[in-house]
């Protein structure tokens, strides 16, 4: 689960900002916080929404969290002179294009699979070159909190890199020589077969995502009919849900074609099966986030989806929440954070779920949570206050 996000010098993000998902001990015990899985006294939401104007920055938190873990966990597969800006884009204005990016994740995890869930803080500066399309890692550092203080596990100013005794490698094991500047200390160790490396490395598998480097990922519904073929189990998953959730349906038929899965569906009073470009858009996107909301709820992850809300009925949207609030179905406090536009969704959010984005006119972007705004209860209808404007973040037309 995540604690905390803190964000400075990346793309529409210039002055540092930070998002604290902590849950104060004076809000009411509610389905949609859970104990964190390091600390019984700490409670975080188990969805967060991002809401705001086109282009004002909610995407931005998003690549924060998908750009950084796969950093920390491919960027050794990157070649030895590629740039990061893909990944760590300054906000483009003169004062900031040589500044470096920095962005701070807390997050639970496991040094070993067989050792307790603590806190760990992952940190990662990216400096750049304004003449030039470069960049370089100037530091990263890994720590965490087994008993509530951080201690670090490595520490990188540059290519110096400094080790902490529970990390089990030292500044003069060889392997460390192969840390290059545009690749990430842990990435580089797992390949090199560093097991502290591999396994948190595999506690970052649990993200599943739409939102890689600067847009979506290409090709999500052929990527999510692909995993259907290639795991049954989950097809049968979907069947099920399709059958309950869309009136008619009553199966998705899936066989392996030439240029790539097929799949076909069976309806209600119809003679012969529909293929896929007849289906509805809703239900099309509905196979595509599928595979990634379960895969989480069954691991325990974090999924993160832009534009949840696109093509999918509102009240659809309440009961995908719903998978996550409960306990049988999310045994293992799985989150989901999301990007939506559609107002409706603000009421089945407690104001601790939500945060806003706000981004005057040449200015930089501002983030702020819904519990920050003075005076706002909990009882009223956050649409109605979101829409009538009195919780900023809404377009601003003429």
């Amino acid at each position: 689960m995540v604690h905390r996000i803190v964000i400075e010098n990346f793309f529409s993000v210039a002055d540092r900002q930070e998002i604290t998902l902590r849950v104060p001990a004076n809000v009411p015990d509610l389905p949609c916080f859970r104990a964190s899985r390091s600390d019984s006294d700490e409670r975080l939401p188990l969805i967060v929404g991002l809401y705001g104007p086109n282009a004002s920055g909610k995407s931005t938190v998003l690549r924060a969290l998908t750009n950084t873990a796969w950093f920390a966990k491919h960027s050794f597969s990157l070649a030895p002179d590629a740039a990061l800006f893909a990944l760590f884009y300054p906000y483009a204005h003169k004062n900031w294009w040589g500044q470096p990016t920095k962005i701070i994740v807390e997050y639970d995890s496991q040094i070993a699979p067989d050792t307790r869930s603590v806190v760990f803080r992952y940190e990662i500066h990216v400096n750049h070159e304004p003449t030039k399309f470069g960049s370089s890692v100037s530091y990263e550092a890994l720590s965490y909190a087994p008993n509530r203080k951080f201690r670090r596990l490595f520490e990188r100013n540059d290519q110096k890199i400094e080790f902490g005794r529970e990390f089990g490698i030292t500044n003069s094991d060889p392997r460390v020589q192969s840390v290059r500047p545009n690749a990430s200390v842990l990435s580089t160790l797992a390949q090199l077969n560093h097991q502290p490396s591999n396994n948190l490395i595999k506690a970052l598998q649990g993200l599943q995502t739409n939102i890689i480097g600067a847009d979506k990922t290409q090709g999500g519904l052929n990527n999510a009919l692909t995993y259907y073929l290639q795991h049954p189990n989950y097809h049968t998953r979907l069947n099920r849900e399709l059958s309950r959730l869309d009136l008619g349906l009553e199966e998705m038929k899936i066989f392996p074609g030439n240029a790539g899965p097929v799949a076909t569906f069976k309806h209600v009073g119809l003679d012969c099966d529909i293929v896929l470009a007849q289906e509805s858009i809703g239900t099309r996107r509905f196979i595509e986030i599928f595979p990634l909301l379960q895969y989480v709820l069954d691991d325990g992850g974090l999924a993160v989806i832009d534009e949840l809300d696109t093509d999918i009925h509102p009240l659809l949207v309440p009961e995908l929440f719903r998978w996550f609030y409960d306990q049988q179905r999310n045994p293992q406090g799985a989150q989901l954070f999301f990007t939506a536009h559609n107002p409706a969704i603000l009421n089945e959010l407690e104001k601790e779920q939500v945060f806003f984005t706000e981004k005057p006119s040449g200015l930089p972007t501002k983030i702020y949570g819904a519990r920050d705004i003075k005076g706002l209860r909990r009882e009223p209808s956050l649409m109605k206050k979101y829409l009538s404007g009195e919780l900023g973040a809404v377009p601003h037309i003429g």
